[in-house]
């Protein structure tokens, strides 16, 4: 379990940083709506771990808790080292802060850590609701191969 959430959490950050890096680099990383392709890097990159865990557990079970586990912490790898990454890149990038400081509306709230959080939360909660729903479709692929 441990070897699958580091190899998919670890391509998972590395989609994370180098997106967002192409993207700083083409200048377009000002530009909000971009970020749906982190949830592309997200579902692809859960979706792969726990496709690979649910191969290694052949009989079926209506315990999904360990599933879920599963992708919550190959999205831990992946988020939490892209969470760091980011305060260092903002603490770093004064302009760029600025202009995410101008662009929300609790902008002066916004700190390299505070912004940071942000996708720290985010990330976990959209693991915790991906990781149940594709478990439960996981399930649903198997019993139907069966049936």
């Amino acid at each position: 379990m441990t070897n699958i959430a580091l190899r998919y959490g670890l391509w998972m950050f590395l989609g994370f940083t180098g997106f967002f890096l192409l993207m700083h680099l083409l200048d377009l990383s000002q530009n909000y709506y971009l970020r749906i392709f982190n949830a592309v890097i997200h579902v692809g990159c859960l979706w792969m771990a726990l496709r690979a865990w649910y191969r290694d557990h052949h009989e079926p079970s209506d315990d999904y808790t360990s599933g879920v586990i599963m992708g919550m912490f190959t999205s831990l790898v992946g988020v939490l080292p892209f969470t760091i990454f980011m305060v260092l890149f903002l603490a770093y990038s004064p302009a760029f802060l600025a202009n995410i400081q101008n662009e929300s509306p609790i902008g002066q709230y916004f700190t390299p850590v505070t912004a940071s959080l942000f996708i720290l939360v985010e990330g976990i909660a959209a693991s915790l609701i991906l990781s149940y729903l594709m478990v439960r479709l996981l399930e649903i692929m198997r019993e139907q191969r069966r049936g």
